[in-house]
């Protein structure tokens, strides 16, 4: 179905419907390891499970994420049953001492403990976890659990200098990325429970972002830094993909607070385009952009283009039709490369510089980015609609 200029909403229609009609009723059979327990880490492209591949926490807590929101929606009627028998999962094999000390980092396809780095960034997902947990089904381990990792970092990997360490190894470079997705489980938390605690925390983070991630000369987001929260010269390649995702994450800490954050979103968005877009494929934007040069012409995963539209239907939502119709167009692209696949409902996650399709198998981290594309595009309809 083309994007008709006049009807972007078709387009975002599309996107839902491919979600809901073939990808869920295939991610929810084939995602789930019934013989050991857990998500498998990937599929392949004929849609069975890629065996023996390690599997990562923060993937177990993404997919819990997603199918209990799924369930949520009511856009598949065994989601919430697998969001519950996952969480199970994890909380018996990758949150030792009752997650005293949050999660492992990873386990093997038969549940054990392969390393048992606490890891921010699955620290975070953890919490995104047991914040849909909570909201979706009320399950008391799950919010006594998001108090213990909290009071983990707290305790051990809060830094004099601002946020939290990159995990207990002391492992540097310091990143934003596991900063930005506590905010996104700051407020998650918030949304479920109501609890000012939990929206001070996000507070706390996006003054990080805004003093430290955010570098306001050149209207981009820092990506690493040492011990001190220092920008880190050497590694100067920005991530128009997380800008994309700051735009996102900051509505949605306006819509619970009193912050007007309107022009930031807009220099993120805008020049995370500017920098990232290849407009010789489509305008899909790279995974890892050189300032000083114009380098959008690399590998391009599909999460940047998934936050891209999310960025898009953000701004569009505050009136800026050419956002709307932009988000449309790229919906109408990813049908034409990324979700062009044999098997219906899944996805090519990586292209190369000259537009050759380079992903070995099927992530299943992406779900998550994707789920949320479709919730904004299903949002931005609804609202286009009422208009």
């Amino acid at each position: 179905m083309p994007c008709d200029p006049d009807k972007p909403q078709q387009s975002l229609l599309r996107l839902k419907d491919w979600f809901v009609a073939d990808a869920l009723p295939l991610w929810v059979a084939q995602s789930y390891d019934y013989d050991h327990g857990g998500f498998f880490e990937a599929l392949n492209f004929d849609g069975t499970p890629a065996a023996g591949l390690t599997r990562r926490v923060r993937v177990q807590s993404r997919q819990i994420y997603v199918f209990t929101q799924v369930g949520l929606h009511g856009w598949h009627d065994d989601a919430e049953a697998l969001a519950a028998r996952g969480f199970d999962y994890l909380l018996d094999t990758a949150c030792p001492d009752e997650g005293a000390r949050g999660c492992v980092h990873t386990l093997s396809p038969e549940g054990n403990i392969i390393d048992d780095r606490r890891d921010l960034y699955d620290q975070a997902f953890l919490l995104l976890a047991c914040a849909s947990r909570w909201k979706a089904a009320r399950d008391k381990r799950a919010i006594n659990l998001a108090e213990r990792v909290i009071g983990f970092l707290d305790h051990e990997l809060a830094s004099p200098f601002g946020g939290w360490a990159e995990d207990d190894k002391e492992t540097l470079p310091r990143r934003q990325n596991p900063h930005m997705h506590l905010f996104e489980a700051f407020t998650a938390l918030y949304e479920a429970t109501g609890n000012k605690r939990y929206i001070d925390y996000a507070g706390k983070t996006l003054e990080l972002m805004r003093s430290v991630f955010f570098d306001s000369k050149s209207g981009v987001i820092r990506e690493f830094f040492d011990d001190e929260m220092k920008f880190l010269e050497r590694r100067s390649a920005v991530q128009p993909g997380h800008m994309f995702e700051w735009v996102w994450l900051l509505k949605k800490y306006e819509r619970h607070t009193q912050a007007n954050l309107a022009n930031q979103r807009r220099v993120l968005l805008r020049r995370g385009a500017e920098l990232g877009e290849d407009s010789n494929f489509y305008g899909f934007i790279g995974n890892e952009i050189t300032i000083a040069a114009n380098t959008a012409r690399t590998d391009k995963r599909l999460w940047p283009q998934t936050e891209y539209i999310k960025a898009c239907l953000t701004e569009a939502a505050d009136g800026d039709a050419e956002a709307g119709q932009r988000a449309a167009q790229l919906i109408n692209d990813l049908f034409k490369t990324y979700l062009k696949t044999s098997t219906p409902g899944l996805w090519i996650d990586e292209y190369d510089k000259s537009g050759a399709a380079i992903a070995p198998h099927v992530p299943a981290s992406i779900l998550y980015h994707i789920f949320e594309a479709v919730v904004e595009a299903v949002n931005s309809t609804n609202t286009m609609d009422a208009s």
